[in-house]
């Protein structure tokens, strides 16, 4: 498979997606452990992994895996299925947003900006005349999710959305 060519991705897929594929392993398996409990559009904003303030996309998303991962530890197990049974969203952060209405269509899963929740969030990624964010849904959410993207354009299933980043058919 050849890897599309990005202005800039966090992390970094100019050569393949080994990356993107350890990066989203770490996802599924850190909000695997919490996504049974209520309220997942909290639980999934974990303060430790809170984004540091006023700070570029791409540093932001590896601040946040970095310190997913040092959470994590060793004893992290992947996923039979790379996906856990989710699926990937695509979050573009430049407004319009929804004003709340991602927010209020999916329970609190989505903010007022309609960002997921920060633990969710995989990879970075610009494109000529757009960045977005990669994240993680589990399978838990997707109908909250599912509902926020129905209420915002900054949303989308990555499969719907358009964008140059796709999945090959083994993740």
């Amino acid at each position: 498979m050849t890897v599309p060519e990005f202005l800039r991705s966090e992390p970094d897929l100019s050569g393949s997606l080994h990356a993107f594929r350890e990066r989203l392993a770490e996802t599924v398996s850190w909000c695997g452990r919490k996504a049974g409990q209520p309220d997942l559009g909290g639980v999934l904003r974990t303060a430790d992994l809170s984004p540091p303030p006023a700070t570029p996309w791409p540093e932001t998303v590896r601040a946040v895996a970095d310190q997913r991962l040092l959470l994590l530890g060793r004893s992290w197990r992947r996923s039979l299925d790379p996906l856990g049974g989710g699926m990937l969203l695509v979050y573009f952060p430049t407004p319009p947003h929804s004003g709340g209405a991602a927010r209020a269509a999916s329970h609190g899963y989505f903010d007022d900006r309609d960002a997921p929740p920060w633990d969710t969030w995989v990879a970075y990624l610009e494109e000529p005349g757009r960045s977005y964010v990669v994240a993680w849904v589990p399978p838990q959410g997707l109908e909250s999710a599912t509902a926020g993207i129905e209420a915002a354009r900054s949303l989308a299933w990555l499969e719907t959305s358009g964008v140059g980043f796709r999945l090959p058919p083994r993740v």
